[in-house]
């Protein structure tokens, strides 16, 4: 196996000029070995500024300046003390504070219009910029809306609008478009410098360059598959047929290995219901479970049964890469393979009876079901080098026999956000914050009522630090530390039991005697951002397929500070960007968003100076986890596992 090189992408510096009333703003990135507040460095690093070739500012410790003497034409330069000079960058042509990202868009399916949906990010080619992945779907649908939608397309382009790939990505008629059924992880597996993409296939599917992705496995049975087939019943879904996880090189879109889905459907109803409802709910996420190389963590099914309340299945799987060859060397499931009697009916047994994925059952595992998440969140919580995966009421980990194992779990059952963040300064612990979708007596737990609302947990034992009850199911919750008080805050949107009403529920800030209840007027529900350069977060939200729009704590309530013209939000009601993550500039976050025509992809930067300079986000391990884990089903923002509190 090839050596795994350190886990931070080695970038260029990310320069970038913006139009602004003062003159041209910039901004450009350092790197975790250059970052003496929360990096490794020893000292700050010196930057020289040029602009059409001349100097105009030196610079210590500083990553971003207003040349007031800019203009469009002006063209600028960093270089850093030792030596090392940045590209070439002029102002944006809008003359604003974006750029737009043309792309080719699909004809249109015979289910309707394509519509870019989750985007993600890595350095697919190895030259230190990053580039981005796009997702396209046409007439997706939730898991319990009927009805055939487009194929799934996946297509790269490079910020300045190249296309990588010959033509995109080919799902297929066999994987259903929605946000719950393609999870697609863009991460740097083997180590070469340059970014693969892991996701479910299936028979049909297609890889950038137009061939089958069942061609580039080494199973003959995977390889001798009918793409022909079409397992969608009348209602659209897909509850039967082989099921392949395929990883494709970044640069060209090339599958290079596929093989089985490590975790089998073996039968739809063995997940509580026979409609796709649970079977065909996952989620994933990139986490260095034993600390040496990076895994692509998949993660399947996360309800108790609809009829039966105490059937279900939750599966999780790690897989990983060494250049060559994609393998599965770490399973759990609730289910017993070897009790299943009548494998001649299902997809996920060979004609000899084996089953085609990883058995990963061990006794105990059923307690456990149920008791997953509509997302995830990575981080080592214990500090002993190896990352955990969190997903709502439950934490995975491989342990010292490495075995995948449950760290703990809070039996609290699923919810549809969570959080995690290290806000309080000189603590090493993480805190998670998970909302509740149950509120019942548990099917196993005989003594244990689960409740509606939301929980803070000691992150590194899954105890429960606060929890507060709501009146029906709390379909979003918030943490954050927006500078309103205590070290963080905490809120959420419930439902009421039995009616369609919904209501607050929080504030609450977590100081050093506690928590307390405060008043954030205007706080939303959505995403967290860094944007106007002071340590603490912003607010990311807007109307469901409408532009969305930053706020800042103004020491009365949360103030719109900026506006994402010309664009919409996607995932309908969730109304989130294609993506928030640090690609650019200094350590704010970028704002990437679908323009109105679906033509192309419009990036928003930050043109707000800041006193505060550090390393890209991109190279904090927890970050870096949240924006490749961004895109998974209902998504969530990326949180920094460093406290900026200890700068001021």
């Amino acid at each position: 196996m090839k050596e795994v090189r350190p886990r931070f992408e080695k970038l260029d510096r990310g320069l970038v000029a913006m139009k602004v009333a003062e003159g041209v703003f910039l901004s450009w990135r350092i790197s975790e070995w250059e970052d003496p507040a929360f990096g490794t460095a020893r000292k700050p690093l010196e930057f020289t500024l040029f602009r059409d070739g001349r100097p105009i500012a030196g610079l210590t410790g500083k990553t971003n300046f207003l040349d007031r003497d800019g203009n469009m034409d002006s063209e600028y330069m960093v270089k850093a003390g030792n030596g090392e000079e940045s590209k070439t960058a002029r102002p944006f042509p809008s003359g604003e504070n974006w750029f737009d990202i043309p792309l080719k868009k699909p004809a249109d399916s015979p289910c309707g219009p394509y519509t870019i949906n989750d985007v993600s990010v890595g350095d697919l080619d190895g030259d230190g910029e990053y580039e981005l992945v796009v997702k396209w779907d046409s007439a997706g649908k939730d898991n319990i809306i009927p009805g055939m939608t487009g194929n799934v397309l996946l297509d790269a382009y490079k910020l300045d609008g190249r296309r990588l790939w010959t033509r995109p990505i080919d799902l297929g008629e066999n994987i259903r478009a929605g946000a719950h059924y393609t999870q697609f992880l863009v991460y740097d597996f083997d180590g070469d410098g340059k970014s693969e993409i892991i996701l479910k296939t299936a028979p049909g599917s297609k890889d950038g360059e137009g061939r089958f992705v069942s061609q580039a496995s080494e199973s003959l049975a995977i390889r001798e598959v009918d793409n022909s087939m079409d397992f969608r019943d009348s209602n659209g879904m897909v509850l039967d047929g082989d099921e392949f996880l395929t990883l494709f090189r970044g640069e060209d879109g090339q599958a290079i290995d596929t093989i089985y889905y490590p975790n089998q459907r073996i039968d739809s109803k063995l997940w509580g219901d026979d409609a796709g409802n649970r079977s065909e709910r996952y989620t994933a996420a990139v986490a260095w479970l034993d600390g040496k190389k990076p895994y692509g963590f998949f993660m399947r099914g996360y309800y108790w049964g609809r009829k039966y309340f105490s059937r279900g299945r939750q599966c999780a799987c790690a897989v990983s890469f060494d250049g060559e060859h994609l393998s599965c060397v770490h399973c759990f499931d609730t289910f017993d393979v070897k009790s299943y009697t009548k494998r001649s009916e299902s997809s996920s047994f060979s004609s000899s009876g084996s089953y085609k994925g990883v058995a990963g059952f061990r006794r105990g595992n059923e307690r456990f079901i149920g008791e997953g998440n509509h997302n995830c969140v990575v981080a080592d919580i214990d500090g002993d080098g190896r990352e955990e995966v969190l997903t709502g009421a439950l934490c995975y980990k491989l342990n010292i026999w490495n075995r995948l194992k449950v760290k703990w779990c809070t039996f609290l059952g699923h919810g549809d956000a969570l959080h995690i963040g290290a806000y309080r300064p000189g603590h090493r612990g993480f805190d998670f914050f998970t909302v509740h979708e149950c509120g019942r007596q548990h099917p196993f737990v005989k003594k244990l009522t689960m409740d509606y609302g939301f929980s803070v947990l000691d992150a590194k034992t899954g105890r429960k630090q606060f929890h507060q009850a709501s009146p029906g199911d709390m379909g979003r919750g918030m943490m954050a530390d927006v500078g309103a008080g205590g070290w963080y805050q905490f809120w959420g949107v419930s439902e009421v039991e039995g009616s369609e009403e919904r209501v607050k529920v929080g504030p609450f800030a977590r100081t050093d005697k506690g928590f307390e209840r405060i008043d954030i007027p205007g706080a939303s529900t959505n995403f967290r951002i860094f944007w106007d350069g002071d340590l603490y977060d912003e607010l990311l939200d807007g109307e469901a397929g409408g532009p969305l729009e930053v706020t800042s704590w103004n020491g009365e309530r949360m103030e719109r500070i900026f506006r994402t013209e010309g664009c919409v939000s996607i995932n309908g009601t969730k109304a989130n960007p294609c993506l928030q993550a640090d690609i650019l500039g200094d350590w704010r976050e970028e704002i990437v968003m679908a323009r109105e025509d679906n033509n192309a992809l419009r990036v928003f930067v930050s043109d707000i100076p800041t006193d505060y300079s550090f390393k890209t986000l991109m190279h904090d391990p927890v970050y870096r986890a949240g924006v490749a884990a961004e895109q998974t089903a209902y998504n969530q923002p990326p949180h920094i596992g460093f406290c900026l509190r200890e700068l001021s």
